[in-house]
């Protein structure tokens, strides 16, 4: 991921507040691993499926970037959407069996418009209380390939838009 406003807080810049100990920094890499979290389908990505991540301090479940931290709920794939998950995936215009699962009570952004596209998702934990907050929510009008820019469409960074880029 490119971050296309050099006044925005890169992935791999100084951490203000120190992150969290525990915390790798996140390179804004994301990664696919249908065998750990088949939930989310072929066409979800998240920064907790890099490959050898685990529980525990530096072991890829707590990820610094900017001035913020996401941690995986509980240590848990399972549980990776009751917490703050760095994701990009499909959002197909009406849900299917196969489509990552929505927090509860939460409706998607296609079932709304009718229309599907690709939704790229960046949230943190708050360090007092744990509570996920939406960083920056952004959206890719339809095709077949992920790779693009991005339109804000929520979260409290006013960013208008991000690049996304294959490795």
């Amino acid at each position: 991921m490119k971050w296309p406003d050099p006044a925005n807080p890169q992935p791999d810049d100084f951490r203000w507040d120190g992150g969290v100990r525990a915390g790798l920094t996140w390179d804004g890499t994301l990664y696919r691993d249908l065998a750990r979290f088949p939930a989310g389908g072929s066409l979800f990505w998240s920064v907790y499926l890099k490959p050898g991540s685990a529980p525990g301090n530096q072991n890829g479940f707590w990820f610094n970037f900017g001035g913020g931290w996401c941690h995986l709920a509980h240590d848990n794939l399972s549980q990776m959407l009751t917490g703050a998950a760095p994701r990009l995936y499909w959002e197909p215009p009406h849900r299917s069996p196969g489509s990552p699962p929505l927090p509860p009570g939460e409706r998607s952004d296609a079932e709304r418009t009718g229309q599907g596209h690709w939704k790229l998702v960046i949230e943190a934990t708050q360090f007092v209380t744990g509570t996920v907050v939406p960083v920056w929510v952004g959206v890719k009008a339809g095709g077949n390939d992920p790779v693009g820019d991005y339109t804000r469409v929520a979260g409290c960074d006013p960013l208008p838009v991000l690049s996304l880029a294959a490795s």
